[in-house]
């Protein structure tokens, strides 16, 4: 995964100018394996990841500061081997995903099969999965523009994979991707 990884550098380099916000890129396990056919699957839903932490996760240097954090936001991208599947894990530590956010473009755009009350956070968090659904108000270059989530998902999907997201409100945000080697 190494070739992969590293082209993520410039992602993060290139979206923290043009955003004004100071981010660190961490690689963990890069030396890790996969079969070609698996990577050229799971290149596109990575680099959205990466993308969608700096632009949505990360907040800018005023608001890290303001928040008592680091100035600097740090993305990581881990990738291990566990038994006959690869994880690959985005963190990073950011704003976190916003519950009342979710639940109210899901409840606008009807995509509530149950009551908001008996939804785990983890299947709130799943909603940004859904196809079409985005939290972002203005479309920019990154986001916004209703292609996402349910994309990653699908290729992940394709190669027999599985992704789940984890949130703390002010910590960050942490994505598993779950694949099989080959």
């Amino acid at each position: 995964l190494a070739t992969t990884f590293q082209r993520m550098h410039r992602v993060v380099r290139d979206m923290s100018k043009k955003l004004g916000k100071n981010v660190q890129l961490q690689l963990l396990g890069e030396e890790t394996e996969v079969d070609k056919n698996i990577i050229e699957h799971i290149s596109y839903p990575l680099m959205h990841l990466v993308r969608n932490a700096v632009d949505h996760g990360l907040e800018t240097t005023q608001e890290r500061m303001e928040a008592g954090k680091p100035e600097t936001g740090t993305l990581t991208l881990e990738a291990l081997n566990v038994g006959g599947e690869v994880m690959i894990i985005v963190r990073d530590d950011g704003r976190g995903l916003n519950k009342q956010k979710i639940l109210e473009k899901a409840r606008a755009n009807h995509l509530l099969h149950k009551s908001e009350g008996d939804m785990t956070d983890k299947e709130i968090f799943n909603l940004i999965f859904l196809p079409g659904f985005s939290t972002k108000e203005n479309i920019t270059e990154y986001s916004g523009r209703g292609v996402g989530m349910d994309v990653v998902m699908q290729n992940i999907a394709a190669v027999g994979g599985t992704i789940f997201v984890n949130s703390e409100p002010g910590k960050g945000s942490t994505f598993t991707i779950k694949i099989p080697l080959t």
